[in-house]
């Protein structure tokens, strides 16, 4: 599923064990709404797919492999300028910082819900009818949104 910061779900994928994420970064991305960032976990991470989010406007904001080196190569810009700026600054954590990537943490928090009040598998054997459950289930996560959003304030 991939979703904007305010946890509405814009694409669903379903897949099963034998397709890697990176795979699906391109079919998640929403053509109905401008994208500017995709945060994403590791396993979204490939230097082609980082290149083809930041030649195309949109800053790609997954972590690198812990052991990735810089190519200094036309084709990996973005890849080296995040390797160095993580080695510069001695940590990943400077880069989760500097480019949000701790909005990740509601997306997971919102998965959390979906499988508590839904479940966390799908009812339906046939892997035609598992798509149309899952845009299902999107659509009423998006329904749900649009009754009202939680809002929490620091309490002195």
């Amino acid at each position: 599923m991939s979703m904007d910061p305010k946890m509405n779900i814009h694409a669903v994928e379903i897949i099963d064990n034998s397709v890697s994420d990176i795979e699906m970064q391109e079919s998640l991305l929403p053509e109905d709404i401008v994208i500017n960032r995709v945060i994403a976990d590791g396993g979204y991470y490939s230097i082609d797919g980082v290149e083809r989010l930041y030649l195309n406007g949109i800053t790609p904001v997954i972590p690198p492999p812990r052991n990735a080196v810089i190519h200094n190569k036309a084709d990996s810009l973005w890849h080296d300028e995040m390797v160095n700026y993580i080695k510069a600054k001695g940590t990943v954590y400077a880069f989760y910082t500097k480019y949000g990537y701790g909005i990740r943490a509601l997306i997971e928090a919102q998965f959390s819900r979906i499988k508590r009040c839904i479940g966390d598998s799908l009812l339906t054997e046939k892997n035609s009818s598992k798509k149309t459950e899952g845009i299902i289930i999107s659509n009423i996560i998006n329904l749900w949104n649009s009754f009202a959003q939680c809002e929490s304030v620091k309490i002195r």
